[in-house]
């Protein structure tokens, strides 16, 4: 099966599974409304997919991982919300819709954002995982989007605006505001499907390559692909001075980088002779596409 039809299929059961869970939340409050509308509001699912081809990859049915999928997609849903609010991004649209605070209003979008980080731990505390799985996956959710993490790298960026970095520190920014999210996805993956750390490492790095290449990427198509395309606005980046390897090195070399990391990914995975690692290569390699 080639990749796109695999993304397409594993995409398809998040939705899914993403309608069934929504159904089965007994409210009716704004606050629901506004984060049902943006975590329903579509966009790659990458973080869910790769969530479940981590666990797949070892040997786990995919469909296991859609808890831990969905709680992660809800906690980037969160980061979407309010990285796109006045104070922030001050954007008007996300994955090709109004953004959350255009919608509902900006305290509505703000509170919205705060409730889908406790959803997140809900689903995953009243998942079918043990014990042992839920606190390893709550303790990693925590490292991740905690002050070494999501929300340090969103800081980070914010506060670049406008400055000259050095290319170390935009990886940096890379690495706190997206890799991290990415090694979730691929920690809870594995962790679901084993308990043995070197496999479990091996695909952490990989998400951890990938989450570089993956923002790069994103940063060379804000500057080169159209609002459609992106469903977001096009141009931010360079009318915001943010700090981008694209600003710092041009587009062709910001390419360039964007592959070495996508093949230090691949080579993370390679090292692990047991892991059935062709879907992801093949997932590193399409997504590097969108801009080669």
């Amino acid at each position: 099966m080639e990749i796109t039809a695999i993304i397409a299929e594993k995409k398809r059961l998040f939705e899914d599974y993403l309608q069934e869970h929504l159904a089965g939340i007994n409210a009716t409050s704004g606050i629901f409304d506004a984060f049902s509308y943006s975590l329903s509001a579509g966009g790659k699912r990458i973080r869910p997919i790769l969530t479940m081809l981590a666990s797949e990859t070892l040997g786990c049915n995919s469909t296991k991982a859609l808890p831990a999928g969905l709680a992660i997609e809800m906690i980037h849903t969160f980061s979407l919300i309010h990285d796109d609010l006045p104070a922030l991004d001050n954007d008007t649209l996300r994955r090709g819709m109004p953004t959350c605070h255009n919608s509902f209003g900006e305290a509505t979008a703000i509170l919205a954002g705060d409730a889908l980080i406790f959803q997140a731990l809900s689903v995953i505390s009243s998942s079918d995982y043990t014990a042992e799985v839920e606190i390893d996956i709550l303790r990693m959710i925590a490292d991740v989007c905690g002050i070494d993490g999501l929300v340090q790298g969103e800081y980070m960026d914010v506060m670049a605006e406008g400055k000259d970095l050095a290319m170390e520190e935009i990886a940096d920014i890379y690495l706190k505001k997206t890799s991290r999210l990415f090694e979730l996805c691929m920690y809870c993956g594995a962790r679901i499907a084993t308990d043995d750390r070197q496999k479990i490492q091996s695909l952490v790095r990989y998400g951890t390559y990938l989450g570089l290449a993956f923002q790069a990427v994103d940063d060379i198509l804000d500057i080169t692909s159209t609002d459609g395309v992106l469903g977001k606005t096009s141009g931010k980046d360079l009318i915001q001075g943010k700090a981008t390897l694209v600003k710092a090195l041009g587009v062709e070399k910001a390419g360039l980088w964007a592959v070495q990391m996508t093949n230090e990914a691949i080579r993370s995975i390679a090292r692990i002779s047991d892991i059935q690692s062709t879907v992801l290569e093949e997932l590193a390699r399409w997504m590097l596409q969108r801009v080669m």
